[in-house]
């Protein structure tokens, strides 16, 4: 099934898009628009040259920043695919469904099959997660979280206060407010931010771009709570307790800064504190392949987040290398493993899977591993992975059908 978090549902509701998307959008609901985010999207696209491959067996390389605009050239045109600024609202869009694990789905594991089920957990959950990407300037999170001389600056769109921006007829202007109600900050002109000093902000001596690690912080924290929410509800479906296998996402080749790794970290023990009321089913947090310097300021390998509402007491967590589907042990046998995968919000699941490439990324080996290349996949199962099937995540009424999620906002 598709899941959001309730503030992506509110801000899909606002999002308009250009002229030439909002010609595409009339009259569609959310539920349509999810749906051609899921349908509309490549089956795979890799890299900052936007290395694409279509349905129908096309593949290049192409620019995607002209999909949605006047210049805009067959093959990719708006009805038929994603532009960028649908890719950005993809990005907080996650599949979940449970699946058979083929083998321990390690990074080079090919879809060989495990002979040794006792070696494995031969079944559990899995969500496609996707994080910021910072491959390609001016679009996606770029926008939002770096700083640049050439795209923070009023004609951009840019430094406009809420009472300014009404006043203006430029679209960009429009755009950028949009996203500012999203985040709830304002964003930021290059000449206002460029010799502030503050532990906000990294600049980058070389480029003389600036991070936002407060914007980083926001965007992690929506993907982390639907990851959270939806875990410990798949754990309360089955009236098991969960194990959560974690993994980066946006971590490799996607990644802006080399401390990312550490704001993914920090912000992911801050959301399981937060809601830490509402994750009563799920028992142990493990974060594998991450740096142990990245981890030693905020996550101890095996500690606990104490909870006296919690049935264990609290959310165990662990921080050190592990397979995704690797044989538990003894005492978690009895857990549901759920692990997260890495995803792309321009892909099917498997992205490079597709072209032949089943290690380049975490991506092809989870669909080397597991049954996504079929079970999230809008082309083949068409019932479950479809717009019509879309659940909203929130703290108070956990994981439901957005019709019913509807109903309780409502009243």
């Amino acid at each position: 099934m598709q899941i959001l978090s309730k503030r992506n549902i509110y801000f899909f509701y606002q999002f308009l898009g250009n002229e030439q998307e909002r010609a595409i959008y009339a009259d569609m609901t959310i539920t349509g628009l999810v749906q051609r985010l899921l349908e509309k999207r490549c089956v795979a696209f890799v890299g900052p040259l936007d290395d694409y491959m279509l349905l129908k067996g096309r593949k290049t390389l192409a620019n995607f920043f002209d999909v949605g605009t006047i210049d805009e050239k067959p093959p990719l045109l708006l009805k038929d695919v994603l532009s960028y600024d649908e890719i950005k609202l993809s990005a907080f869009l996650s599949v979940s469904s449970h699946s058979e694990f083929l083998n321990n789905g390690r990074r080079f594991n090919c879809g060989i099959i495990e002979e040794d089920k006792s070696k494995i957990e031969i079944e559990g959950v899995i969500i496609g997660i996707i994080g910021g990407r910072f491959e390609a300037e001016d679009v996606m999170e770029w926008q939002d979280i770096m700083i640049t001389p050439m795209q923070n600056t009023k004609e951009r769109g840019y430094g406009h206060k809420a009472q300014s921006a009404k006043k203006t007829k430029n679209p960009k202007v429009d755009y950028r407010q949009l996203w500012i109600r999203f985040y709830e900050e304002q964003d930021l002109l290059y000449d206002k931010v460029e010799y502030i000093n503050s532990p906000r902000f990294f600049k980058d001596e070389k480029t003389r771009y600036i991070f936002d690690n407060l914007l980083m912080k926001k965007r992690y924290a929506i993907t982390f709570d639907t990851l959270l929410l939806e875990a410990d509800a798949r754990g309360k479906a089955t009236d098991k307790q969960v194990y959560l296998h974690v993994v980066g996402i946006g971590l490799g080749a996607w990644r802006a800064v080399q401390h990312q790794d550490k704001i993914f970290l920090k912000t992911f023990k801050e959301r399981i504190q937060t809601l830490l009321l509402c994750l009563t089913h799920i028992s142990v947090v493990h974060f594998s392949n991450f740096r142990p310097s990245a981890a030693k300021d905020f996550i101890t390998d095996g500690d606990k987040i104490v909870s006296k509402d919690h049935p264990n007491g609290g959310i165990e967590t662990l921080v050190h290398d592990r397979y995704p589907a690797q044989k538990l042990p003894p005492e978690y046998e009895k857990l549901l493993i759920v692990q997260s995968y890495a995803w792309d919000a321009n892909a099917l699941p498997g992205n490079e899977f597709w072209k032949g490439a089943l290690t380049s990324s975490g991506d092809p080996a989870a669909a080397c591993s597991t049954l996504i290349a079929e079970l999230h996949n809008p082309h083949i199962n068409r019932k479950m992975v479809n717009g019509e099937n879309l659940h909203v995540a929130s703290e108070r009424y956990g994981v439901l059908h957005i019709s019913e999620y509807a109903k309780q906002i409502l009243g």
